[in-house]
């Protein structure tokens, strides 16, 4: 069984709405709320009030079959455009611009979850939990998945960290000193070179 709820005339623009709508959409009903709780946008208090509206429906039904509550999902959330409102916008020169003032229509539909989908969505979320490991304790070097470990044994022993070179001919050791190389020598060289040929040029200019 489904329970609809429509939110019209709501003073923002389809395009933006679709964007919370598109996140929330196939979740649990509380899931869905608590998630709309912490979105900064301006449509997530308004798809909340749409889904809490639906919710309210479902518990109010007085029909044969009672639904559970706790089984109802999302299974279809869209937001449609409603008319527009034409505004104007003073420009220089006694010009105007056209400005659309959009609205959208939001429209929820809740329905129970079958004991097959129920299942396959906890076992969704047992995966989304156990994809993010425990940080490791104060003191205790990070523990290395099973796969880390694999990639480790088949790429073999580590080899020692290379020296990065620097500017000016220095390099750098694994632990960040920095270690003379023949490029410090050259340069003395060239630097010596330099003043001896400024010196014989003014030499020649004096005579």
């Amino acid at each position: 069984m489904e329970f609809i709820a429509r939110q019209k005339w709501i003073r923002l623009s389809p395009q933006k709405a679709r964007l919370v709508a598109d996140a929330v959409r196939g979740m649990d009903v509380q899931e869905a709320i608590d998630a709309l709780k912490f979105m900064p946008q301006k449509a997530a208090p308004l798809i909340s009030k749409a889904i809490r509206s639906a919710l309210a429906n479902a518990r109010a039904y007085q029909g044969d079959e009672k639904p559970d509550v706790d089984k109802l999902y999302l299974k279809s959330l869209f937001v449609d455009g409603g008319p527009s409102l034409k505004r104007i916008k003073p420009r220089a020169y006694g010009r105007a611009h056209r400005q659309l003032r959009r609205t959208s229509h939001i429209v929820v539909v809740l329905t129970e979850r079958t004991e097959e989908e129920l299942a396959a969505a906890r076992a969704r979320g047992e995966r989304r939990r156990r994809v993010a490991p425990s940080p490791p304790k104060k003191g205790e070097p990070p523990a290395e998945t099973p796969r880390a470990e694999a990639e480790a044994a088949e790429a073999g022993p580590k080899k020692p960290p290379r020296a990065r070179f620097l500017r000016f001919g220095r390099k750098q050791d694994k632990y960040g000193a920095q270690v003379k190389s023949g490029g410090e020598d050259k340069e003395k060289a060239a630097a010596e070179h330099r003043k001896t040929e400024r010196g014989t040029k003014g030499r020649r200019k004096k005579k």
